[in-house]
């Protein structure tokens, strides 16, 4: 599981990195607006489909695979530790943005929705890992152990 999920991992954060450090908002944009659209099609209110909250959403949901994908990956590292992360590496996305990017433009809603994103995937991860059986030796000793569930949360 650890291997598969590492492999995973670093196929997301290349469609990731790609996605988010394309000198074009072309691509994103036009996901934004589909994703608005097949929302209001299906008969989202109109108040959840404005652009500016699906791609509030959007960008929430491109940060959860980053912790989910990684705690498996990394034990040790608690949702402190991947929320962390993820506020860095989103604030080092909108500098590169800003300073290097001029057909992208940086914003703090990005940094607060991947943060979230990278929170939101940490929490899950946590909780799928404590749930999942351990692999390989019958004490788990294949996997390190992490801090006390008390110290987690």
């Amino acid at each position: 599981m650890r291997a598969t999920c590492g492999l995973a991992l670093a196929a997301w954060i290349v469609v990731l990195a790609v996605t988010l450090l394309s000198p074009s908002a072309a691509g994103p944009t036009l996901l934004v607006e589909t994703t608005s659209h097949i929302l209001a099609r299906a008969g989202v209110p109109e108040s959840l489909t404005a652009a500016s909250r699906v791609e509030f959403g959007l960008n929430v949901a491109a940060f959860v695979p980053v912790s989910l994908l990684g705690i498996p990956v990394w034990p040790r590292l608690s949702w402190r530790d991947w929320t962390a992360t993820g506020f860095v590496a989103s604030f080092f996305v909108e500098v590169v943005q800003a300073v290097w990017l001029d057909g992208r433009s940086a914003t703090n809603t990005d940094v607060v929705a991947n943060t979230l994103g990278t929170l939101v995937g940490a929490a899950l991860g946590v909780v799928l890992l404590a749930l999942l059986p351990a692999r390989g030796s019958e004490d788990g000793a294949d996997l390190p152990h992490r801090n006390s569930s008390a110290e987690q949360f």
